[in-house]
């Protein structure tokens, strides 16, 4: 059963505004974890992990969405399935009105997909500037608790004279 042209440029279109919707919230959460980063609210940071997942989760299944309203507007146009690969690809065979409204929400989509990229490569950052900082405390704090080592790479305890036993055996 094929749907018309009409309807599955209008199931896509939705699909869009949803994908740019889940991309806009994740963007908000990705805003939020940098504060939180920043300000060093590991507690809020942990609930707002469990929220990004939740909309990485929902970004997962719109997607599949977003591909499945492309295949049917796809075979409602009577596409090949080598002109089906993109979105610009399927785009093209509509008439100018519908494009540049396809077009308008996919450059939307884009613009706030490279915010999420940005605001999360700087999170990532910050995650990882502050694990270089926690490590690197971390192991002065055991250099300094640490007493000195039982044994030299020699084998031989320091601090410790040898009895004469053992230096007969050695000799």
């Amino acid at each position: 059963m094929s749907i018309s042209p009409a309807l599955a440029v209008k199931a896509l279109e939705e699909s869009l505004d949803g994908e740019t919707e889940l991309q806009t919230e994740l963007a908000a959460i990705l805003t939020r974890e940098n504060l939180l980063l920043t300000n060093m609210s590991l507690e809020e940071l942990s609930l707002l992990q469990a929220q990004k997942e939740a909309v990485l989760e929902r970004i997962g299944g719109q997607a599949k969405s977003m591909k499945s309203c492309m295949k049917a507007l796809a075979e409602a146009l009577s596409l090949r399935e080598s002109e089906t690969l993109s979105l610009s690809g399927i785009t093209a065979h509509l008439n100018e009105r519908e494009r540049a409204r396809m077009r308008k929400a996919q450059e939307e989509l884009i613009s706030l997909t490279g915010t999420v990229l940005d605001q999360n490569r700087i999170n990532d950052r910050l995650i990882h500037g502050s694990l270089s900082y926690v490590t690197q405390y971390l192991t002065l704090l055991r250099a300094l608790i640490a007493g000195p080592p039982s044994y030299l790479p020699t084998g031989v305890v320091p601090g410790h004279q040898e009895s004469g036993r053992i230096l007969a055996l050695k000799g």
